[in-house]
């Protein structure tokens, strides 16, 4: 007992020397501030158990950042004395930013994926002859595929902002939302609350959908009568 009471006395001055002296003690880094490697751990555990997902979601962020980086680079140059300096994002194409991150996420991930599982299992069991087959047969097509899709969605991206221009969307809509909420506020309460008092949990959806085609009517028949 006495040798523990020396031990404790013995500590507790060497920490107050301790605080004396100016010296902090280490703190503990926060739980929720993980270490790369434990980021790196989270993100295999995604990727087992929703392979597909994850390279679709990591290939649109990925081709997306790369596309966004290199427009940026290519329209930067230096910037002349007097002259304003441009924002960062005023040098990005964002169309081809997007067209990127459409083909990475949904077109190249998804063939990338089933194709390297069926070479796995399937394919030469060298590693050369695995490239060699992957280089020479497959990477030529998916380049092909690549930039006709691309094309396809620039353009398509065009069009729907040259239209959604011209149509006014974003001012029609606020214009229109306000009459509309206020006639939901008429019609969808009773609807629901006779839909919960009268059914069963099971029928919800078929009778709010029943429902739906009378105020479907209701905002066609407006739509028509604004655009006259």
């Amino acid at each position: 007992m006495s040798n523990d009471k020396a031990n404790n006395t013995t500590a507790t001055a060497a920490g107050n020397e301790h605080e004396q002296s100016g010296l902090a003690r280490p703190t503990n880094i926060p739980n929720s501030i993980l270490p790369p490697s434990e980021w790196l751990s989270a993100y295999n555990k995604i990727l087992d158990r929703h392979p597909l997902r994850t390279k679709m979601i990591t290939s649109a962020v990925v081709s997306a950042f790369g596309s966004a980086l290199g427009s940026y680079l290519s329209q930067t140059s230096p910037r002349k004395p007097g002259k304003r300096t441009e924002s960062v994002f005023s040098n990005i194409n964002w169309t081809d930013v997007l067209s990127y991150a459409i083909h990475g996420g949904l077109i190249n991930a998804p063939i990338s994926h089933y194709w390297f599982e069926w070479l796995s299992a399937n394919g030469p069991s060298s590693n050369t002859a695995s490239v060699l087959v992957d280089q020479l047969v497959v990477q030529p097509p998916l380049l092909v595929l690549m930039f006709v899709c691309l094309d396809i969605f620039r353009a398509n991206i065009r069009a729907t902002i040259n239209q959604f221009r011209e149509a006014r969307v974003i001012s029609n809509a606020l214009e229109n939302a306000g009459p509309a909420v206020v006639a939901s506020w008429r019609f969808w309460p009773f609807a629901v609350y006779l839909t919960f008092k009268y059914l069963k949990k099971k029928h919800y959806t078929v009778a709010l959908n029943l429902c739906s085609v009378a105020w479907t009517v209701y905002l066609s028949r407006r739509s028509h009568q604004v655009s006259k």
